[in-house]
């Protein structure tokens, strides 16, 4: 079992234990099936708006975002690509807590397979948790419409207004309440799962729990979190981006540079990475001034497409613009690997301040967490036991 500060210092461990190929894969996966959804409903969201598939390309590549000036069924299907996005993650999220949790036990060999199920079977709290507060809140503005309406009938509905405003102020404040518990259930909800197994009630109660009891702890822990994450990204993008320089100048050893440039060339054609408009600016010129540093500003802005030497060519420059891709994503999932693991830490943590609880400490010995042969054989055995033991019928003989 690890030792633990049960402090701040514990939330630097999140990029140690991190780099893990077995977190980094699950969470792979996850972005994976996450952004082929996105993409697809994102893709049919442009086009029900009647934009053509050469010019979302030509903006967006593979994974379109969110742009104004939609009509309403276009942010239909945008909102339920984000749905999903946000569904898919929160499940892998799970998977990686879990992984992080049985590490911290002492289990190193935890198998994917194995978080994968645990997270298909109860991820599902960490998934409705949020979407409850949400449909809270969603109920409570309903209302504070409906009290609005009133205020058209003549005379009475300005008086009732009135006697109603206190109240709706602190409706209001409960809304501003349940949006901060939303956030936090987000966050630390795959890890509030991952680590205790929770159903929905008990998670929201964890995230109600956490707000009131450990916020500003929640607050520091988490801005740590952050910048261990953003620092973790930079790191390992710096390094993927001189990992294809020097394949690049290995191949150009006995390849001709014409050759070699033009395969490169046109496979940074099919890659791009759209920030969404709403990005704040000092973020995006943050980002722009970090890919320039890496050498990688093909990534916001791609360069012409080249004719290819060949079919070959256009083939390989292809296969290279996919393989990419999956090189951006392997950079992302490596922040969702920290962010995910960082938040088991600081749940762990914040457990142990207000409850005075280990969970680290915690067996559990649950029945549906037995292989399915050791389950069938388990419950073969328990009934068994309940059999009723058949005693030999007395022989009769004559004289009786």
């Amino acid at each position: 079992m690890t030792n633990l500060h049960f402090n701040y210092k514990d939330v630097f461990r999140a990029g140690r234990l991190g780099f893990s190929p077995k977190k980094i894969w699950v969470t792979f996966l996850g972005f994976l099936i996450a952004f082929i959804g996105y993409g697809i409903l994102s893709f049919l969201a442009y086009l029900a708006a009647g934009v053509e598939i050469g010019e979302i390309w030509e903006a967006f590549r593979l994974v379109p975002v969110f742009q104004w000036g939609m009509p309403w069924y276009s942010y239909v299907l945008w909102i339920i690509g984000v749905l999903w996005w946000v569904c898919v993650a929160l499940l892998a999220g799970v998977a990686v807590s879990k992984i992080t949790y049985e590490q911290l036990k002492g289990d190193e060999f935890y198998e994917v397979k194995d978080a994968i199920k645990f997270a298909l079977k109860t991820g599902k709290s960490a998934i409705i948790a949020p979407f409850v507060l949400i449909l809270c809140m969603v109920l409570l503005v309903l209302g504070g419409i409906l009290l609005g309406l009133i205020t058209w009938i003549p005379y009475f509905g300005q008086l009732f207004f009135v006697l109603f405003a206190i109240p709706a102020f602190f409706v209001s404040l409960a809304i501003i309440y349940l949006l901060i518990v939303t956030v936090v259930s987000l966050i630390i909800g795959p890890a509030i799962v991952g680590t205790t197994g929770n159903d929905t009630f008990d998670t929201l109660f964890e995230s109600f729990s956490v707000v009131n009891d450990q916020p500003w702890r929640l607050i520091t822990y988490e801005v740590l979190l952050k910048v261990v994450q953003i620092l973790g990204v930079a790191i390992i993008g710096f390094f993927a981006a001189k990992a294809i320089f020097l394949v690049h100048d290995i191949i150009g050893i006995i390849v001709p540079a014409a050759k070699i440039d033009n395969i490169f060339l046109n496979a940074a054609y099919y890659v791009k990475i759209s920030l969404p408009p709403f990005c704040p600016e000092v973020y995006y010129n943050l980002f722009i001034d970090y890919v320039e540093w890496i050498g990688m500003s093909n990534l916001l802005f791609p360069p012409s497409y080249v004719t290819a030497t060949n079919w070959a060519s256009a083939i390989a420059s292809f296969v290279l613009g996919i393989i990419y891709y999956l090189i951006v994503l392997v950079v992302f999932s490596f922040g969702g690997t920290i962010f995910w693991t960082g938040n088991t830490l600081i749940f762990t943590v914040l457990v142990k301040k207000k409850d005075d609880k280990n969970l680290l400490e915690i067996k559990e010995e649950t029945f549906d967490d037995l292989p399915e042969e050791k389950v069938e054989e388990a419950k073969e055995t328990k009934a068994e036991k309940k059999k009723p033991k058949k005693t030999p019928k007395k022989k009769t003989t004559k004289e009786d």
